[in-house]
C-alpha cells in the first residue's frame, strides 16, 4: 500500500457541493469538539441511536425484506454490540448521499455508509478508523478474451472500457483513454448490457460491486483487484471507508476505534462478517490504516 494516499469517494461528481457543505458543518461544529460522553452514554443507557445510510450495496442498503444490511452495517453493529448498544436501539435513516454529513446532529447521530475518509471531510466530521479498503477491478466476458488486468494496462490497447457516469473510474479513464475508447453509462446494469453486446470490452468499477453483480452470471467474470493510478501524480488512489460522527462525539468514535482494533486483529472474525459481501482479507483488510493517517492535517 502506498505511503502517499490520494483518497476518493466511489462517486465523485457533486464533490464540490459536498465539500462546501462539509466546510459549513465544520464551522458549526468545531467549538463542540472533544465529546462529553453524551451520545455514547445515552446509547449505552438504552437510548435510540439514529444511523444514516444511503442505500448502496454492498456497503449499506435496504434488503428485500426491508431490513438494513451490508458490509458496513454488519461490522458497525458488531462493534456497537461490543459497546453494549443493541441492534434494536438503532433507528435507521435512509438518507440522500449529499445529506449524510450535513444531516449529522439533526436528522441522525452517526453515518454508516461505507463513506471514504478524505481530508476534506475530516475538516467537518470525526471519522472512525477504516473498516475496509476497496480496490477496483474489471468485469470482462467469461475467459477474459482481451486479457485485461487493470485500467492502465488496458489504456495501452485499443480496448473500450465501460465506466459509470460520475465515478472516479470515469475521471481516470477520461485522462488515459482515447475518447472513442470510453463507453459511459448511468448505472452498472446498463454497462453489463453494453459488455454483453460487445460495445465495450471491460467494465471498470470497485471490486465488490462487480463481484456481487457477477454472482451466478456465467457470461462474465471479474479480474483481481488493483488500485487506480492518479494520472497527475502517479500515486495510487486508495479508497478506505469508515463510520462517521460529529466532532463533539469524538469519545464515541474513539470507543468504536478501540473495538475495531480488536476486530481487525482477529482476521477470521472480520472476514466472517464481511465475506457475505465478497470482501476478503487479501483485498479489503485495512491493515491498521487509520483515519489520522489519511487526514494528517485535518483529523479531529
Amino acid at each position: 500500500m502506498s505511503n502517499h494516499l490520494h483518497l476518493n469517494r466511489r462517486h465523485i461528481l457533486g464533490g464540490a457541493t459536498a465539500g462546501a457543505a462539509a466546510l459549513a458543518l465544520a464551522a458549526c461544529s468545531r467549538t463542540d469538539q472533544g465529546g462529553d460522553g453524551g451520545l455514547l452514554k445515552q446509547a449505552q443507557d438504552g437510548g435510540t441511536l439514529r444511523i444514516a445510510y444511503a442505500d448502496e450495496a454492498p456497503y449499506a442498503y435496504t434488503a428485500e425484506d426491508g431490513s438494513v444490511t451490508g458490509q458496513s452495517v454488519d461490522v458497525q453493529l458488531y462493534l456497537l454490540d461490543k459497546l453494549g448498544i443493541k441492534a434494536d436501539q438503532v433507528e435507521w435513516k435512509l438518507t440522500e448521499w449529499e445529506s449524510l454529513i450535513t444531516g449529522l446532529g439533526t436528522n441522525h447521530d452517526m453515518v454508516v455508509a461505507g463513506m471514504y475518509v478524505t481530508p476534506e471531510r475530516c475538516e467537518a466530521v470525526a471519522f472512525a478508523n477504516p473498516d475496509y479498503v476497496m480496490p477496483d477491478a474489471l468485469m470482462v466476458p467469461a475467459g477474459n478474451p482481451g486479457g485485461y488486468t487493470d485500467f492502465n494496462a488496458m489504456a495501452e490497447t485499443d480496448g473500450v472500457v465501460g465506466v459509470m457516469n460520475g465515478t472516479s473510474e470515469q475521471e481516470v479513464a477520461d485522462q488515459i483513454f482515447a475518447a472513442e475508447q470510453i463507453n459511459v453509462q448511468a448505472n452498472l446494469d446498463s454497462l453489463v448490457l453494453e459488455l454483453k453486446a460487445g460495445r465495450c470490452d471491460a467494465i471498470g468499477l470497485t471490486s465488490a460491486n462487480l463481484k456481487l453483480k457477477a454472482e451466478g452470471d456465467a457470461e462474465v467474470e471479474v479480474t483481481d483487484g488493483f488500485w487506480l493510478i492518479d494520472p497527475e501524480t502517479g500515486e495510487e488512489i486508495i479508497g478506505a471507508g469508515a463510520a462517521v460522527f460529529q466532532p463533539k462525539d469524538s469519545d464515541f468514535r474513539d470507543a468504536v476505534n478501540g473495538e475495531l482494533e480488536t476486530l481487525l486483529a482477529d482476521t477470521a472474525k472480520w472476514e466472517e462478517l464481511v465475506a457475505p459481501y465478497q470482501f476478503t482479507v487479501e483485498e479489503n483488510h485495512p491493515e491498521g490504516l487509520t483515519a489520522e493517517d489519511l487526514c494528517p492535517d485535518t483529523y479531529q
